[in-house]
């Protein structure tokens, strides 16, 4: 496919200016706009660039395989792909939740196409192991799966305010409702089987690109023992804390966000 068509596929926007390019990639349920409060920030210095996975937002719906897209390999290829039609550079990948562990294995796959990565609330696995703390139980997940198929807008509804964890702003938590609802319900319950059943525990070590991971204290879907098992894993990593709750700090803390990026852009672990 040429890189016309991928842009096209995918949705691409491009803005700013500046040699280095920033790709913003999305996390489940939502799209590029999770990045609009983010990434206009970077447009002076940067080449700034956000897209759709294929299946979400308004990337174009007649490119979804299912087989493609049964894990976050799929989604990888889209991040390679995207990143290959943008220029011949290096870029650095931002990925929010999921969009952290998918630009992990995009580069292990590709180290050549990235020169930084920068995960805002990753997790290499969010089911609990023997020896593993990642948060949820495989009921959970069945239980959260079985909830989208039985009624999409209980789901929604029970998840928005849990993940967002901004009691005091219930907007953010309505806005967030209806990006979960707005996406296809079909495909967002198979992103929500590849994003929940992950496991990239075992080619953390692979990740040989500096790796910055942006967390927040407080998020019910990445604890803090998700994060420690990052720090001790990938080889070239720095652990960001911010001052905010959630599991969208992006949008409930955008200045925070980009502080943060700007901090470790700079840094380079």
């Amino acid at each position: 496919m040429n890189a016309s068509l991928i842009l096209t596929r995918n949705h691409v926007t491009c803005s700013g200016q500046g040699e280095r390019t920033l790709l913003f990639g999305h996390g489940f349920g939502c799209d590029q706009q999770i990045w609009s409060q983010v990434a206009p920030a970077f447009e002076r210095d940067y080449r700034v660039v956000t897209f759709d996975y294929v299946g979400c937002g308004r990337a174009d719906p007649g490119a979804y395989d299912e087989q493609r897209y049964q894990t976050l390999d799929g989604y990888a290829l889209d991040v390679l792909e995207v990143a290959a039609a943008l220029a011949p550079g290096p870029v650095t990948f931002v990925g929010h939740s999921v969009s952290g562990a998918i630009g992990m294995l995009a580069a292990i796959a590709e180290p050549g196409r990235f020169e930084q990565l920068i995960a805002l609330g990753p997790s290499p696995r969010y089911l609990n192991d023997e020896d593993y703390h990642g948060g949820f139980e495989r009921a959970d997940i069945a239980d959260l799966l079985d909830m989208m198929e039985r009624n999409r807008f209980e789901w929604a509804g029970y998840l928005a305010p849990r993940v967002m964890d901004n009691p005091d702003r219930p907007e953010l938590a309505d806005g967030l409702r209806r990006s979960f609802l707005a996406a296809d319900p079909v495909i967002s319950r198979r992103f929500a089987e590849a994003t929940f059943l992950c496991d990239i525990r075992a080619q953390l070590p692979r990740v040989s690109l500096p790796t910055s991971v942006l967390y927040c204290e407080s998020d019910i879907i990445v604890p803090l023992t998700a994060v420690d098992y990052l720090a001790r894993r990938l080889p070239r990593c720095r652990l960001h804390r911010l001052a905010a709750s959630g599991h969208y700090p992006q949008v409930s803390h955008p200045r925070l966000v980009i502080d943060a990026i700007h901090q470790e852009l700079n840094a380079r672990p």
